[in-house]
């Protein structure tokens, strides 16, 4: 039976949950202790550019959270900044950031737009599990921001929920229709196909290197679409 949602997505959600998971202790949106971050780490890295002329890449994270993701980054070298609609969590990674003694630059921005971002101002973007979280028409608003962000030949790594729904739980408010989960009305995942996402990159202009499905790591979990991407060379 489909649940079809009935309301736009409301973004705007995430800066409450935000909010409790500072409250409770978290160490962000997923705890360090999955490991979680540490392995999209090992999988963005080595599909980031080289230093150019002795000058680290310029990278953006789209919805870097509570910048668990962006730190290992900027651990690495790279000169980092990170975009999340909620403030809470802006202000949670600018917290964690100096605790760490690193200087990544995070904003308040809405990834639709990247307001706070100027025209090819980065070497990589870098989609941390926050594409899934865009629906409908807003995916292509998004993608195209991302284009407007990058250099000419600049990269894009995205690491996206795929594939089939198994876990009970989720399919209790899961729109096969329009392959969201729905909560209050409201969609709130996009969990398409592998190939259909892939084909989206490539629809919105740009060049798809590799693309490899990341097996869940059990029935309940969900698959992990790896896409190593870039905007076309200038001429």
């Amino acid at each position: 039976m489909a649940i079809t949602p009935r309301l736009p997505p409301d973004y705007s959600m995430h800066d409450p949950i935000y909010q409790r998971l500072r409250q409770q202790g978290a160490s962000g949106w997923d705890d360090d202790a999955s490991d979680i971050y540490t392995e999209m780490h090992q999988l963005v890295t080595p599909l980031l550019p080289a230093r150019a002329n002795g000058l680290a890449p310029k990278v953006l994270e789209l919805g870097c959270g509570a910048g668990n993701l962006s730190l290992r980054l900027a651990q690495s070298g790279y000169q980092v900044a990170g975009v999340d609609i909620a403030p809470t969590a802006i202000d949670w990674a600018r917290e964690r950031a100096q605790a760490a003694g690193l200087v990544p630059d995070f904003r308040v921005d809405d990834v639709l737009r990247l307001a706070t971002c100027a025209d090819a101002a980065f070497d990589a973007v870098v989609d941390g599990h926050c594409l899934h979280c865009i629906i409908g028409d807003d995916r292509v608003r998004c993608l195209a921001a991302v284009r407007r962000v990058l250099k000419p030949g600049g990269v894009l790594v995205v690491l996206s929920m795929c594939g089939e729904v198994g876990n009970e739980k989720m399919l209790q408010g899961f729109d096969p229709l329009t392959q969201v989960t729905v909560h209050a009305q409201r969609p709130t995942r996009y969990i398409g196909r592998a190939q259909d996402i892939v084909a989206e990159l490539a629809t919105a202009g740009f060049v798809i290197h590799t693309s490899q499905v990341l097996a869940r790591k059990d029935a309940d979990d969900l698959d992990t679409l790896l896409v190593h991407a870039s905007t076309p060379k200038a001429a």
